[in-house]
């Protein structure tokens, strides 16, 4: 019985340590095989920039829901296509995205400035 309780115990622990992590990686939890079968999300996502992460092409952005997806409202790291150059946005820039598959991950795919916040 004792053996039972300290795995419940580290179970328990292990769940707690992720449900409090502020950052959630995109593909790296299982958003790539969200239950929608389209290659790109529709409309434009508002968002706002919090980290940019040039070296590994990341955004990390705290952004409203994306129904599409049904991914509630958070904050996330995702990778930037190819096509698009990050070094125009800043720390706090509010923006519109929109993202789309790229090799079965979900990445932004296009990304503006937010004249309407």
């Amino acid at each position: 019985m004792h053996h039972f309780v300290k795995q419940v115990l580290s179970l328990a622990i292990a769940l707690s340590a992720t449900c409090t992590t502020p950052i959630v990686w995109a593909n790296h939890h299982g958003h790539e095989g969200h239950t929608s079968h389209a290659s790109q999300a529709s409309g434009m996502i508002k968002g706002e920039v919090r980290r940019i992460d040039t070296e590994n092409r990341k955004l990390t952005i705290k952004h409203e829901a994306i129904p599409d997806l049904e991914m509630a409202a958070m904050t996330m790291a995702f990778r930037v296509a190819d096509t698009i150059s990050i070094d125009k946005f800043k720390a706090g820039a509010k923006i519109r995205f929109s993202l789309g598959q790229v090799q079965g991950k979900w990445v932004v795919v296009a990304i503006e400035n937010d004249s309407n916040p």
